[in-house]
């Protein structure tokens, strides 16, 4: 009797720690990832990061379709050595049948009225210069009334993390602007494209297509990290959504 008592106390304190660690298991699956969308990663060659995470939002809302570089680099409105606005990509998504969003601390009023003459008052004189010199103001000045013609969304002020999350939860993928070297631990500064495609309590999982220091899939970086590498690409915090 005592033996059947000993054996129905062992495996009932079993049963009971078997639950406890698949809770605990369970529990620690939900805390490294609360979000999480499996993107298809696109390599950046060069200088195309822009190109490569636009490649990757239409490679995973869009599995039937593929879509070569050049394309991709029309989509963009990429030229070697330029810069690369995202009005024009956000423009030619929509005409995909995609659902767009943009948030930045940028006033867009004031840059479509005098585009160098804004960017004079927020840029230092390397940063203006290279704009200048590398980009055609003017034209994404068209852009970006177009794109408020159109009644696309757009909102003035910093994003934040919580409007990643946000975006993430609702099944978005999330195009943020960041210091490449930060997120490489290196000094300096490297204008930089990546896509957050998940995230969890310490950080986000992002896709990172950085021709200068590596390309990263599926690279795990900590809140901290990723807003100080956002914050050091100009301050305005931009963030750009899509949907289909």
């Amino acid at each position: 009797m005592q033996k059947c008592f000993e054996h129905f106390f062992f495996c009932f304190i079993s049963d009971k720690w078997a639950q406890f660690q698949g809770a605990a298991i369970c529990s620690t699956i939900e805390l490294m990832t609360k979000k999480l969308h499996d993107v298809p990663f696109v390599e950046n060659p060069d200088d195309r990061c822009t190109v490569a995470v636009i490649g990757m939002v239409l490679s995973y809302f869009m599995p039937e379709r593929h879509f070569a570089m050049p394309e991709l680099e029309t989509i963009c409105g990429y030229e070697k050595g330029r810069s690369i606005w995202k009005a024009l990509s956000m423009l030619n998504l929509v005409k995909l049948g995609f659902q767009v969003y943009w948030i930045e601390d940028f006033d867009h009023q004031k840059f479509m009225a005098d585009p160098r003459g804004y960017l004079r008052t927020i840029l230092d004189d390397e940063a203006y210069e290279w704009q200048v010199t590398h980009g055609n103001l003017d034209q994404e000045a068209r852009r970006i009334r177009q794109y408020i013609k159109d009644g696309l969304p757009l909102e003035r002020r910093r994003a934040t993390d919580a409007d990643v999350k946000r975006f993430l939860d609702d099944s978005w993928l999330v195009h943020l602007e960041v210091n490449a070297n930060t997120l490489s631990g290196k000094t300096g500064y490297e204008g930089h494209s990546i896509l957050v495609m998940g995230y969890n309590d310490a950080g986000a999982t992002i896709h990172n297509p950085d021709g200068v220091n590596g390309n990263k899939p599926n690279q795990h970086v900590s809140w901290g990290l990723l807003d100080r590498a956002w914050k050091e690409f100009g301050g305005s915090y931009s963030l750009y959504a899509f949907k289909k």
